[in-house]
């Protein structure tokens, strides 16, 4: 019996789907498979009733499961025992962030993090929130910025850090530039400039619309916000997006219009979900939380 195979027997009892089992421990489904199959012929027993779409415990697994439990939990505590007594400087870690991560003043707190600890080898990855939540899911990122909202069946542990309201970038020259507001409605016959951060969000605009009585007309979805502010400066379509990141492209050729449908986003740190996350992750998120406010203060 082998420890890997007790971690997969506790993923599978987990999900109650080798499928999915697979996705969070990041090995093949036809690998835990044979491993389960292996630690079942070595103990001589069936773990698991297997349906087409679905497994559940036998008494046999029942018993089992608790002795897994807690061998794993022991595993897990004598690791983290140990790494109390190795110098942090020679860590490792994932970071996940999104695209205008800079815009929101995140950068900073990256940037304080290494200097603070310049021995950690660190990795930073940079992609919308769909797909760091799948980062985070098949553990290619440690922690990762995301924003909100997003869907709930990611199992992870979120750290709100800001709000910020949308509002509408356009080119200085539209008709709407000078107003001290618009209405969604006001935007039925516009072109959308959509950044794209995260279906769940993108939805939430959409939805937004339909409610103001249109269907948004998008001519265009990316994650390159310099490509959006190029576009809205000569007149292609008008963009939302959230207020700080707005400001941060601001110029003569573009004005920044409230929308008078107040929304919100929240931008935050997100980890998988852990009763014992690993060191450095749960250092990174500790440090964020206390220097977030001195970046707030800068805004």
């Amino acid at each position: 019996m082998e420890i890997h195979q007790l971690e997969y027997f506790l993923a599978v009892e987990k999900y109650r789907n080798f499928s999915t089992a697979s996705l969070e421990i990041c090995v093949s489904q036809s690998t835990l498979s044979q491993q389960i199959k292996k630690l079942e012929d070595e103990l001589g027993v069936k773990l698991f009733i297997r349906y087409s779409r679905s497994v559940r415990l036998t008494p046999a697994g029942e018993d089992f499961l608790v002795h897994a439990q807690r061998i794993v939990s022991e595993i897990q505590q004598s690791r983290e025992t140990i790494q109390k007594y190795i110098s942090f400087d020679k860590g490792s870690i994932k970071i996940g962030v999104f695209p205008n991560m800079a815009c929101l003043g995140l950068n900073k707190i990256i940037t304080s993090f290494f200097r603070t600890y310049p021995g950690i080898d660190f990795e930073i990855h940079t992609a919308n929130t769909d797909d760091l939540l799948k980062g985070l899911r098949e553990k290619k990122v440690n922690v990762a910025f995301i924003n909100s909202p997003f869907p709930n069946h990611f199992e992870i542990d979120f750290f709100p850090l800001m709000n910020d309201h949308i509002v509408m970038l356009i080119s200085s020259q539209h008709p709407l530039a000078n107003e001290s507001f618009v209405d969604l409605s006001d935007l039925s016959r516009e072109k959308f400039l959509m950044i794209k951060t995260n279906a769940w969000f993108r939805n939430t605009l959409i939805h937004a619309c339909n409610d103001a009585g249109f269907e948004p007309n998008v001519i265009f979805d990316t994650n390159d916000v310099e490509i959006i502010r190029s576009f809205a400066e000569d007149g292609v379509g008008v963009a939302l997006m959230g207020y700080r990141v707005a400001r941060c492209m601001s110029n003569p050729n573009n004005s920044i219009v409230p929308i008078r449908q107040m929304f919100e986003r929240q931008s935050g740190l997100a980890i998988p979900k852990s009763t014992r996350p690993p060191l450095a992750a749960s250092l990174f998120r500790d440090f964020t939380l206390k220097e977030m406010s001195r970046t707030l203060n800068s805004w």
